[in-house]
């Protein structure tokens, strides 16, 4: 969550010149190509890393850089203007996106269904949204928490009006610990592996299952230029891409290794045990890795439009591709 906070707030004021890089040569023959992630990196990426790892881009014909940027919405405005060819971004982000005219497109789901969770210390007594009621919720400051707890909390017959937000910016999950808040909007995948690290007992409602429409988080974006010029190196990527992806699914204790190579600042027992749980849930229930569904894209879409969250509707269908996915 904290790297939307910057980002979606960020995204309705972009403007800017849309500037596309022709391909790039390297030696060897290889195509330059840059992915920017949306974050420092972390078990949502592992498939990158594999990939890379393993020479599979290489394979491809691919020369590809990892970019980690400094400003979480760094991602977005690049691929949009073609200074890199791919990113890591969120359907609620290219949703919004779309809906300011900014022409990105989503060409792969990373994880196949929403692992984010509204979350409480297990002592608290909260046990279902009902409980949502006169508690304080750690907020991140963005649009979409409001409409989200009223959707899980209505259901359950609660007022969302009953829960007082605290904004705490980037720190909601140890704010939830210190006991500062009541309630949290946290990634299970992360957040609460790192709870079940620490000896720490959480109640959680997920989003996935409930009153709120599925939506994907995260998913990989390249611009409507680069799809249109660059369409063979798109597929050579998610080629590449699907591969490592798989692999990690398939051999999480080894894939861990490879991100913490790559990531050696982060916490090696955190990682081994959130790709642990995440390997199973990049593929899950879909045909194939990578795969997106125009219902999705659509009844999330709908669903931001009748709360108010889009400026304009949007064409769902032209926010999301499978083409260039391998078959």
């Amino acid at each position: 969550m904290k790297n939307r906070t910057v980002r979606l707030l960020w995204l309705i004021g972009l403007v800017g010149v849309l500037v596309l890089a022709g391909c790039r040569k390297t030696g060897g023959g290889l195509t330059k190509a840059i992915l920017s992630l949306d974050w420092v990196p972390n078990t949502n990426h592992t498939g990158f890393y594999v990939a890379l790892e393993k020479g599979w881009y290489k394979e491809q014909g691919i020369d590809l850089e990892i970019q980690i940027p400094s400003d979480p919405a760094a991602a977005l405005k690049q691929v949009a203007a073609g200074n890199t060819e791919f990113g890591v971004s969120f359907q609620e982000e290219v949703t919004i996106a779309r809906a300011n005219d900014i022409p990105v497109v989503s060409i792969a789901a990373i994880i196949q269904h929403n692992t984010s969770a509204f979350a409480a210390l297990k002592s608290s007594g909260i046990r279902s949204a009902a409980d949502f009621e006169n508690k304080k919720y750690a907020s991140y400051g963005l649009p979409i928490e409001r409409p989200v707890l009223e959707g899980l909390m209505r259901c359950a017959g609660a007022d969302v009006n009953k829960v007082e937000f605290v904004d705490v910016g980037f720190d909601a999950f140890p704010a939830l610990l210190a006991g500062r808040v009541d309630l949290a909007w946290i990634f299970m995948g992360w957040d609460g592996v790192q709870a079940q690290l620490k000896g720490v007992e959480l109640a959680v409602v997920p989003l996935y299952g409930s009153c709120v429409p599925d939506y994907y988080t995260p998913l990989i974006i390249a611009g409507e230029k680069t799809l249109k010029t660059k369409g063979d190196l798109t597929r050579r990527f998610l080629a590449a891409t699907a591969r490592g992806y798989t692999y990690a699914a398939q051999h999480p204790e080894e894939a861990a290794e490879i991100l913490l190579k790559h990531s050696p600042e982060s916490d090696p027992a955190l990682v081994k045990a959130s790709q642990a749980w995440l390997s199973p849930r990049y593929q899950d229930d879909a045909p194939r890795w990578g795969v997106q569904k125009a219902e999705v894209w659509a009844e999330f879409a709908n669903w931001l439009w009748e709360r108010g969250l889009l400026a304009k509707k949007i064409d769902p269908a032209k926010a999301f591709t499978n083409e260039y996915l391998p078959k």
